[in-house]
């Protein structure tokens, strides 16, 4: 996808039919799509098991024998975790985790109930200490309101990147406060030099690659090109080297 910002070569959350909601389409159809709009990688991260209708832990066992390139793009396959409480649970045992090239952390409402500030805050920090741990996914939400001076200092400590995720700005989304919530995520990174990672979060082929709604913002806060993740052409964090 090129932009002013210029080419953005990779998103790493997408959900396939095996997330159990959103799309019918299978992996293989997300890939032709990211072929077609000219990405380098794509990852796909269906939900944990604990995400009512999500996959099995043994469809994650099953990913890392899936082909490394598919359709000329290069593949990379993690998971979207639930952060079951403020304590930083999640819902994929270490086994099956330290197998799989990424995960991101996020707080769903069919999973995990709104909690006070300083708890949401404290969940997504306790649950960064799982080393396969690289994505905080859609911290935009007041719906989980946190202290985003703490999270992003703390992201910063061990190397997670935060999530600006282009579905929290459409107009279906159920997420509140995201637009706000977002360029105060971008202003305080740039204050930390902090990278962050867009995300289109699409469910199934039909928004794989856009990062159309974050383009306005991230001119807005007058976020440096050097500082997405997405204008390098390679993931250093991961496996393609």
């Amino acid at each position: 996808m090129n932009t002013d910002y210029g080419q953005f070569y990779f998103d790493l959350h997408t959900h396939t039919i095996a997330s159990g909601h959103g799309t019918f389409d299978t992996a293989e159809e997300l890939f032709k799509s990211a072929a077609k709009k000219s990405l380098l990688s794509l990852g796909i991260s269906d939900h944990a098991p604990a995400y009512p209708g999500s996959c099995r832990e043994s469809y994650f066992r099953n990913l890392p024998l899936a082909p490394s390139v598919r359709f000329g793009i290069n593949a990379y396959y993690g998971v979207e975790l639930n952060i079951l409480n403020k304590e930083g649970d999640i819902d994929l045992s270490p086994e099956i985790l330290n197998k799989l090239d990424y995960a991101i952390i996020s707080l769903h409402t069919r999973v995990t109930a709104p909690m006070s500030c300083s708890d949401n805050t404290a969940a997504y920090i306790n649950a960064m200490r799982h080393p396969k741990v690289m994505i905080l996914g859609h911290p935009d939400d007041d719906t989980y309101p946190v202290d985003y001076e703490s999270l992003l200092h703390a992201a910063k400590e061990k190397s997670v990147f935060p999530e600006i995720n282009n579905s929290s700005l459409r107009q279906d989304s159920g997420r509140v406060n995201s637009h706000r919530n977002i360029k105060t995520i971008l202003n305080i990174s740039k204050k930390l030099d902090l990278p962050v990672l867009l995300s289109s979060d699409s469910h199934g082929r039909k928004h794989i690659g856009d990062f159309s709604g974050i383009i306005p913002l991230l001119k807005e806060t007058d976020f440096p090109r050097e500082l997405i993740l997405n204008t390098r052409k390679s993931l250093y964090l991961i496996r393609h080297e």
